[in-house]
């Protein structure tokens, strides 16, 4: 079977290109770049809302927004 993409190869150019096109910029230009790009895709901006910090627990979360339930009933 003949491959027609290769997505290592892709992916490797895509990180190349980027890594040139970034070289110049600060830590904090590249964060806001980045930023900017996702906010700029319907999909990934809706997505982007939903991210959570890393190693916070599915629990802790449930508890947080459970929170604004207390003093009243759920029905």
């Amino acid at each position: 079977m003949c491959k027609t993409f290769d997505a290592v190869q892709w992916m490797r150019q895509a990180r190349a290109r980027i890594d040139e096109e970034d070289r110049e910029l600060s830590w904090e230009q590249k964060r806001r770049k980045t930023h900017e790009t996702i906010m700029r895709d319907p999909i990934l901006a809706r997505l982007a809302g939903e991210a959570r910090v890393p190693g916070e627990s599915v629990a802790a979360i449930a508890r947080e927004e459970s929170a604004s339930y207390e003093g009243t009933s759920r029905r």
